[in-house]
């Protein structure tokens, strides 16, 4: 599926789900937009699986310099599956500037089975992103995201309340497929939003400065990383695509979240969503006439 393809799955899959929501009264009622601020762990692995030890941090961080600390927001749509989100700025790898994360964009795309009608059940989320770092910019980031955490904490109607914590107790977390690296040594648990094996197609033409530069359809990632133990097949992240760390992948685990906002979907979405599901049996009576 390439990057024009992509998009049109994925605007269909959002008015799929916002026109089943709309069909349900208690979907209705909770459809909002959750804002959350949340913390977490990025981990930088090689194209075998190894950890590259950001030196920008000493051994004695609380995370070890093998995973470092993050923090930002994240905005979710729970009639759309769409999102966006940021991460503050953080030092890596002795650069001479911190890495500076842009334009990041998430959406919804269930066990990762998409096809231009929706996409199959399931917890997966596709994010893209442009970081700048040393110098280079418009570094090109896709990653697949398993946010069984966070989708649980909503509940069956996708209900979140202003100050509610999901962090590594939550129902529904897992664990981040970085999580053996080392041998074990540096392990997180189960987090609400994981890192996934899951690789994607390169976009049609992606590059430097493009986003996104991750469609559809996922690729399974076949590798068996080394030192890890339990042993795995699959690298946590998405082999990057170009800029200085080709081939390597970004991991981003988050640990806990916390709900800063609830802002209910207005009504003239549903409205829409209404008068969308009688233009198509409109057209479809045209189509009967006509033939």
């Amino acid at each position: 599926m390439n990057k024009a393809t992509m998009k049109g799955a994925l605007k269909k899959t959002a008015l799929c789900l916002a026109i089943t929501a709309a069909l349900g009264a208690s979907a209705t009622a909770s459809a909002a937009t959750v804002n959350f601020s949340y913390s977490g762990l990025f981990t930088m692995l090689t194209g075998t699986g190894a950890p590259l030890a950001n030196t920008s941090y000493t051994s004695t961080n609380s995370a070890g310099n093998l995973r470092t600390k993050i923090s930002g927001t994240m905005s979710f749509n729970t009639a759309t599956g769409a999102g966006t989100g940021t991460v503050n700025s953080f030092n890596f790898f002795s650069g001479t500037s911190p890495a500076v994360a842009t334009g990041i964009d998430f959406q919804a795309i269930g066990n990762g089975t998409c096809t231009a009608t929706g996409c199959q059940p399931g917890t997966l989320v596709l994010g893209n992103m442009l970081f700048n770092w040393n110098g280079n910019n418009g570094i090109p980031v896709s990653i697949v995201l398993n946010a069984a955490g966070m989708f649980a904490a909503g509940g069956a109607n996708s209900t979140y309340t202003v100050g509610q914590v999901i962090n590594q107790s939550s129902s529904g977390d897992v664990l981040p497929a970085s999580n053996y690296m080392a041998k074990g040594t540096k392990t997180i648990g189960v987090v609400p939003i994981a890192t996934t094996t899951w690789n994607t197609t390169t976009c049609t033409g992606a590059g430097l400065n493009s986003n996104p530069s991750g469609c559809l359809p996922l690729v399974a990632d076949t590798v068996v990383p080394v030192n890890y133990s339990p042993s795995q097949v699959g690298i946590g992240g998405n082999p990057m695509i170009a800029g200085p760390f080709p081939g390597y992948n970004a991991n981003f685990d988050i640990t806990s979240m916390t709900v800063t906002s609830v802002v209910p979907v207005p009504a003239a979405v549903w409205l829409l969503g209404s008068g969308l599901l009688g233009l198509v049996g409109v057209a479809r009576r045209k189509r009967s006439n006509q033939g």
